[in-house]
């Protein structure tokens, strides 16, 4: 479900969503853009939806430059996902606006955009030091036994789509449901998409970069089919937790129970 968090993007409640018979419960599990512009009115509304934990996927430069906001009452756990910034993936918040972010990142990469994402997501999980930040982030999600946790990357798409992808098929929601939620992210970036393809042709960026925007500032089904093609490689979704993660049955039947109902 679709939140709006004064201050943040791209936020909602993965309460709802089915995991086989049973449903995720709301009120405990929130994914979103980092909370470093969230304001007075946001964290109200965060704590009224009882949040109690903020995870934060960024790397250790996102997070100095941009750091979250401070909320009374709520644990904050750093759980980085990549080891240093990565062009595409992590952004480093130099003082400018997500816009000129994405951009920059368009200059940067150029055309080829689209499949440089792509390539991206595969490392999230097979690389050792992400399948370390995502086991920290499953053990978080177990050590909260009530109240929501919230947690985030940058833009609240790549690292926290593939966590999210990570969590519901440990779940045993469906691919379906799963890319479902994934693709929700172009309707919550759809402003920021189009002020920022206005701010391209007013920088006289030509028509084929300006056309990779929307790949940039969202998201498309072939990013997240990379995942789930690492873990079906693996063996499916309980054999890559077993082998990749150190997650065995006993674990995830305590988590379906603190999250499913």
């Amino acid at each position: 479900m679709e939140l709006y968090i004064d201050g943040a993007q791209n936020v909602r409640d993965l309460g709802g969503i089915k995991c086989g018979d049973k449903t995720l419960k709301m009120g405990r599990v929130i994914r979103s853009s980092h909370i470093g512009y969230l304001t007075d009115k946001g964290e109200k509304q965060l704590t009224e939806k009882g949040l109690r934990m903020v995870v934060d996927f960024r790397s250790e430069p996102e997070i100095l430059s941009s750091p979250d906001r401070v909320i009374d009452g709520v644990r904050y756990e750093k759980c980085p996902i990549l080891k240093s910034l990565t062009v595409g993936l992590s952004r480093d918040g130099k003082k400018q606006t997500v816009e000129e972010q994405v951009i920059n990142i368009i200059t940067t990469l150029g055309t080829g955009v689209r499949d440089w994402l792509a390539r991206l997501y595969e490392p999230l999980v097979t690389d050792e030091f992400s399948i370390n930040g995502y086991r920290r982030f499953f053990d978080l999600l177990k050590e909260n036994k009530e109240g929501a946790l919230l947690y985030h990357c940058a833009a609240g798409k790549d690292r926290v789509g593939t966590g999210t992808v990570l969590f519901l098929m440990a779940l045993g929601a469906s691919q379906e449901d799963i890319i479902k939620d994934y693709m929700l992210t172009n309707k919550s970036t759809a402003e920021s998409t189009k002020r920022t393809i206005e701010r391209a042709k007013e920088m006289g960026l030509d028509s084929d970069h300006i056309d990779c925007i929307p790949f940039v500032n969202g998201v498309i089904p072939e990013y997240i089919q990379v995942v789930f093609e690492v873990i079906e490689d693996r063996g499916g979704i309980e054999e890559y937790l077993k082998k990749c993660m150190g997650i065995d049955e006993k674990y995830l039947k305590e988590l379906r129970e603190s999250y499913l109902e």
